[in-house]
C-alpha cells in the first residue's frame, strides 16, 4: 500500500509539473505572432531608419532603389522605347516616376518574410517558400509601377487614386494570397493516422 501511495504521489506530482509546463508555454497562435513580431520589427526598423543623407546606409539604400529602378524601367521599355533611368529615376517623354521607399513594396515583403520564416517548417520548407514568394512579389510590384506609369503618361487623372489608393491594396491582397499559396505549398499534408494521432494526443 505504501509503495502505490508513493508512486501515485510522484505521478501526480509529474502531471503537475507537466500541466505548469503547459500553462507557462504561450499557446501556438501567440507564439507565432510573437515571433513573426520579432522578425518584421527589427528589419522594419532597419529599412524606415532616417539615415543621413551623407551616410553609408542612405548610399546603399539609394543604389539598391536606383538598381530597382532600371530593372523597372527595363520592363516599362517593352511598351514605352523613348524610357530613360537616371539613377532612381525614370523619365520617359510624357511622365517621369521616381523609386523611393515603399515604391519597392519592402514593407510587405517583409511582412510576408517574417510571415513565413516565423513559420513551424523545417529550414529548407521555409527558406524555400521565402525565396518563392519574395521573387513573386517583386514580380507583381514591377507589374504594379508599371501599370502606375501608363496611367501617368496616359490617363494622369486616374494616376493619384491608383497610386495612394487602390495600390498599396492591391500589394497586400497580392501579399496575402502569395502567402497562401506559400503555407499551402509548404506545409506538409498530415496522413489520416497522423491527424489521427495529433487529435488524441
Amino acid at each position: 500500500m505504501a509503495v502505490q501511495k508513493k508512486s501515485r504521489t510522484k505521478k501526480s506530482l509529474v502531471e503537475l509539473s507537466t500541466g505548469a509546463s503547459r500553462s507557462a508555454t504561450p499557446p501556438l497562435g501567440l507564439r507565432y505572432a510573437l515571433m513573426v513580431a520579432a522578425i518584421a520589427t527589427p528589419l522594419l526598423a532597419i529599412y524606415f531608419y532616417p539615415y543621413p543623407r551623407a551616410g553609408a546606409m542612405a548610399a546603399g539604400i539609394h543604389s539598391y532603389l536606383s538598381l530597382y529602378a532600371k530593372m523597372v524601367g527595363a520592363a516599362i521599355s517593352l511598351f514605352e522605347p523613348r524610357v530613360a533611368v537616371l539613377g532612381d529615376t525614370i523619365a520617359g517623354p510624357n511622365f517621369s516616376v521616381q523609386i523611393v521607399k515603399t515604391c519597392d513594396a519592402m514593407d510587405v515583403t517583409i511582412l510576408l518574410v517574417a510571415a513565413l520564416a516565423a513559420l513551424p517548417l523545417s529550414f529548407g520548407r521555409r527558406l524555400g517558400a521565402v525565396l518563392a514568394s519574395v521573387v513573386l512579389l517583386v514580380l507583381v510590384n514591377v507589374i504594379r509601377i508599371c501599370v502606375l506609369y501608363w496611367l501617368g503618361a496616359h490617363a494622369p487623372t486616374w494616376f493619384h487614386r491608383a497610386h495612394q489608393t487602390l495600390a498599396p491594396l492591391c500589394m497586400v491582397a497580392c501579399g496575402t494570397v502569395i502567402f497562401l499559396i506559400a503555407i499551402s505549398q509548404a506545409v506538409p499534408r498530415s496522413s489520416p493516422d497522423e491527424v489521427g494521432k495529433r487529435v488524441r494526443s
